[in-house]
């Protein structure tokens, strides 16, 4: 009798345990779920720190109990790195982001803005790094691999694009253009598609400046500046080392070496270094602007079809 009885109280209290565990998790998932409201209302207040340390805590929850905001709170990490242009933790936060969304069940069309954004941050990651994008596995699934929307494929394409003419290879940014154009030939509206035509044929024959070159032509002081295009220098240039030059001649002519290598020559050798150093890097100065000018409207119209293809994504 005393045994049936203990064995009561112990199933009670078994039992009782049990539902107070229920309850408690019940609890705590709202609670978890308040801890994500709290991180954004930090990041509209603008207290970024503060709310990635909420967001982080509100995901490492996850794991003892799945709140409804796992996704956003993933999303919201994102931007936070974004905002502090950390793009490698920002395409690692987006990736979760995204595999959550797979596993909410959410529509394909709120997944493609997910993996635009995850473009994104790649792009950027790699852009920061010097890295080839296409070297990226997603970006090579989202290009090479079946499943992805046309938005999607187009948009990790535009971006490796983008990558080769930031790192400058030409021949490859050529190719990747002709592909794009003959695997989604609309993807470009005609007035884009001469910018950027016209834009890899304006660098593929530009011509650049040596800098080796200017460099040699600035014994003659001025005409290194002149070739790599800084008249103004080159002026300043002939009339201050070729004032010095005509000085030093005068000194050693009228045998006054005590004048010349007192006063003249160290200035004569500092300024003729100074002169050949300056027109190496106006000729780099030159080539930089030259380049730069045939591709800003190359990348503006990338970007714009990136925009639509965003919007796209959107509607």
């Amino acid at each position: 009798m005393v045994r049936f009885i203990k064995a009561k109280v112990l199933l009670f209290i078994i039992c009782f345990s049990l539902a107070g565990a229920g309850l408690f998790a019940q609890n705590n998932l709202s609670g978890y779920d308040d801890i994500f409201l709290y991180a954004q209302k930090l990041k509209a207040g603008g207290a970024y720190e503060e709310a990635e340390v909420e967001l982080k805590r509100y995901i490492f929850l996850q794991d003892y109990s799945k709140g409804k905001y796992q996704t956003q709170a993933f999303t919201c990490l994102c931007e936070l790195y974004s905002h502090k242009e950390q793009w490698e933790l920002a395409s690692q936060a987006q990736e979760m982001a995204i595999q959550s969304a797979l596993e909410d069940g959410l529509s394909e069309q709120e997944i493609d803005q997910l993996r635009l954004t995850h473009i994104k941050c790649l792009s950027n990651a790699a852009e920061v790094n010097n890295e080839a994008l296409d070297d990226n596995l997603f970006i090579f699934s989202y290009m090479q691999l079946g499943g992805f929307s046309n938005q999607v494929r187009q948009a990790a394409l535009c971006a490796v694009l983008n990558n080769e003419l930031k790192r400058q290879l030409w021949l490859t940014a050529e190719k990747q253009y002709s592909y794009i154009c003959l695997d989604s030939p609309f993807l470009f509206n005609q007035e884009e598609k001469q910018t950027i035509e016209t834009g890899l044929n304006q660098i593929k024959n530009y011509k650049p400046k040596k800098q080796l070159l200017a460099g040699y032509l600035s014994f003659f002081p001025g005409l290194g500046q002149l070739y790599a295009g800084n008249p103004k220098d080159s002026l300043n240039a002939f009339l201050l080392n070729g004032s010095l030059i005509a000085l030093s001649a005068w000194s050693i002519c009228t045998m006054d070496f005590w004048t010349f290598s007192l006063l003249e020559f160290n200035p004569l050798f500092r300024f003729m270094k100074g002169n050949i150093y300056n027109a190496q890097k106006d000729a780099y100065e030159y080539n930089t602007a030259k380049i730069s000018g045939f591709t800003a409207p190359v990348f503006a119209s990338i970007e714009q079809a990136q925009n639509r293809l965003e919007s796209q994504s959107v509607q």
